[in-house]
């Protein structure tokens, strides 16, 4: 019976992302009442997995529905409860996704028309291009979160042009890639309706972390237990390719980090609040702190410039066992590997798009904001903003820990103020990295333990970082 319970953690979870992404449109279309009342509701299903839990931990016997009702489980979640032992699924989830559609159609339709014959033609072919499905027509214009290749790029008004350009909001996917998918008839709403329907059909499809995956049926449990972690990789990496394959038209021609990026686009399109960075921060050093009292952990990036929204978070880490950039070229003690596999375990870190020596990338859950106490006879509030766990972007760089104050500087920007700050130094005779300043004339490198060293020795006025936001 625990597999039953299982399969309902699975289907909640399927369930709170299909509203996140419902959540996601609802802001974008300043709808406050429908989002907030939809909050409320992922709060809910989030309550459901505890509930659930603890009845895996119980080790309850469901043999019939009967078994359902005398759990005295609220009315919803027996319902699906029930629907699931029946039927083999949730009735919510098709509720949820008949939702999406419905708002996914009205998010183009309340846009404005734009002016002028270029800008209608540009209207007409944008639709044209996700003529594919009347129900998935996404505006890549309206997103807040525009990915710095893009940033900036008018929107083609041809059919090719748009959907090529649509294709670039996925990750890893670059124009020349995004050419040949467009002329294999993958567009962006096709690759968004494929994933949904592909997940409806099996919640663990959705599964795309290898350590999270259910065990595979042609292992025993204790066939599967002696197997290494990654040997267990492989095997459920393979597993998931094949899948694909077989079973998505439009899903296998993309690569596996890519696929990620489908199946959170949603997610990337409202930028992080600094509030919950904060929060985001407090758990990464405490982690890291966990994990060894000597690791430092900084973010950089928007955050640390003082923004009040950021795309993405940027952390760096550093360790005084990896003091230069050849200890870390060579280093075996699988630092950033360690940390990873921490934030994976405990639920932080909830997919991954690239992982090597030195960098990850991926997607983080931050815990929801506790609810303030109103008072006596007043509700509890809860800021719209943070009754959600959204699934946020991730970067940790792990740096040479004699390479602190370039580092900083560095992964801090803006690139604008990088740039300022690099052909300055290229006039001193030095060039500047992440790693410190290389001496031109014999390219000895030179290391800061803080960003303050840099600017003293090039003789470069000290801007803090909120004044290098520019």
């Amino acid at each position: 019976m625990k597999e039953f319970f299982e399969k309902a953690v699975l289907l909640i979870n399927q369930l709170i992302q299909t509203r996140t992404n419902q959540c996601s449109i609802l802001i974008q279309l300043n709808r406050s009442k429908e989002t907030t009342a939809l909050k409320f509701k992922i709060k809910n299903y989030n309550n459901w997995i505890g509930i659930i839990k603890e009845h895996i931990a119980n080790n309850t016997q469901i043999v019939d529905k009967n078994d359902i009702t005398k759990l005295k489980l609220t009315d919803k979640l027996s319902s699906n409860l029930i629907d699931l032992l029946e039927n083999g699924k949730f009735k919510d989830i098709d509720l949820a996704m008949a939702e999406l559609k419905e708002i996914e159609k009205i998010i183009n339709t309340t846009n404005p028309e734009p002016q002028g014959s270029q800008s209608a033609s540009h209207s007409a072919s944008h639709s044209a291009s996700h003529s594919a499905s009347n129900h998935y027509i996404v505006d890549t214009t309206k997103i807040e979160a525009q990915p710095k290749h893009i940033d900036g790029k008018v929107r083609p008004s041809d059919k090719r042009g748009g959907d090529i350009h649509d294709l670039c909001y996925i990750h890893d996917i670059g124009e020349k890639t995004a050419m040949k998918y467009v002329d294999n008839g993958v567009t962006l709403a096709g690759l968004l309706e494929e994933w949904d329907k592909w997940t409806s059909k099996n919640p663990t499809n959705a599964i795309l972390l290898p350590s999270k995956m259910p065990r595979p049926a042609e292992y025993t449990d204790k066939q599967w237990t002696a197997l290494t972690e990654d040997s267990k990789h492989a095997i459920q990496e393979n597993n998931l390719k094949r899948k694909i394959a077989n079973e998505t038209k439009l899903l296998h021609f993309l690569k596996a980090a890519s696929i990620v990026g489908v199946k959170h686009f949603h997610n990337m399109s409202p930028k992080i609040p600094r509030e919950e960075i904060d929060r985001a921060n407090k758990i990464l050093q405490k982690l890291g702190s966990h994990m060894n009292k000597d690791l430092k952990v900084v973010l950089c990036g928007s955050y640390r410039r003082g923004r009040a929204k950021s795309g993405d978070i940027d952390c760096l880490i550093l360790h005084p066992s990896v003091r230069t950039q050849q200890d870390l070229d060579v280093s075996t003690t699988y630092i950033l590997a360690n940390f990873v596999k921490l934030l994976i375990d405990t639920n932080f870190v909830v997919d991954q798009l690239t992982m090597g020596p030195k960098k990850f990338m991926g997607f983080c859950v931050v815990p929801q904001k506790k609810p303030t106490k109103g008072g006596k006879g007043k509700v509890d509030q809860v800021s719209e903003e943070d009754s959600v766990p959204i699934p946020r972007r991730i970067d940790i760089r792990f740096v040479p820990y004699d390479s602190y104050g370039a580092a900083v500087l560095y992964f801090t920007g803006s690139m604008k103020f990088n740039t300022d700050m690099r052909i300055h130094a290229l006039k001193k005779g030095y060039s500047l990295n992440e790693f410190g300043l290389k001496r031109v004339s014999d390219n000895v490198l030179l290391t800061f333990s803080t960003e303050e060293e840099i600017f003293t020795f090039l003789q470069y006025p000290y801007k803090t970082p909120k004044e290098r936001d520019i």
